[in-house]
């Protein structure tokens, strides 16, 4: 038998699968509209399906996971408080370490962390930030200039485009790690992917601080047979 604790629950999983698959629809179909030539490239056909199914999952990536967090909304009060809880030293060495921890992880013995790590805390933020920005120009741009004066539609685009980028480099970052595709994170995805449960080993070994929170408490904790 092995020790596990169950990190994230139906909804928090439900929300995350959202967000992932509409996330990688949009940034499929937004290069067909915003890379130079692309969309020529393809066809007229294929581009204004593609447009239309950006915004469709537009709306989707919006409304979707809303309705997760009316659902559950103890989940959105919790990631909110552990994005802008305080940072303490362990966070800050964390953030100091982890470039040199990604090319030579046997090596160092990293800081214990709380619920969400502070390096996933600063890029959560940002993603966050890039979503709104999504929102925000995505409606700009819906309403079109019939509405708008050229120049806000303008900034709006740019607006969109400059997201897309960052947001598309994040998620790259984000895939290696939270994918298991770098080897110290290669049991992770269970916990979002899967039925939300991570080993007592594992838990201990990448949120020390949150791990020692529940093993003590034990009402998340659980025995499972080794898989």
């Amino acid at each position: 038998m092995t020790k596990y604790i169950r990190r994230h629950n139906f909804w928090a999983r439900f929300v995350h699968w959202a967000y992932a698959v509409f996330g990688i629809i949009l940034l499929i179909t937004g290069l067909t509209i915003f890379v130079p030539g692309l969309g020529e490239l393809l066809g007229v056909e294929v581009l204004q399906t593609s447009s239309q199914v950006h915004m469709i999952v537009g709306i989707l990536f919006v409304v979707v996971p809303i309705i997760g967090y009316i659902a559950k909304p103890s989940n959105l009060k919790h990631i909110l408080q552990n994005l802008f809880r305080r940072w303490d030293k362990d966070d800050v060495d964390f953030m100091k370490f982890f470039p040199l921890y990604l090319f030579n992880p046997k090596k160092y013995n990293m800081p214990k962390q709380h619920y969400i790590k502070s390096g996933q805390r600063a890029s959560d933020i940002v993603m966050y930030l890039l979503i709104l920005v999504f929102m925000v120009s995505g409606v700009l741009m819906l309403v079109g200039t019939n509405l708008l004066p050229v120049w806000v539609f303008a900034v709006a685009k740019f607006a969109h485009q400059l997201a897309f980028v960052l947001f598309a480099v994040l998620l790259v970052v984000h895939i290696f790690l939270g994918a298991g595709i770098f080897q110290p994170y290669r049991r992770l995805p269970r916990g979002m992917f899967g039925d939300g449960l991570v080993s007592e080993s594992d838990a201990l070994y990448h949120w020390g601080h949150w791990a020692e929170e529940e093993l003590a408490s034990g009402e998340n904790v659980v025995e499972k047979p080794s898989s």
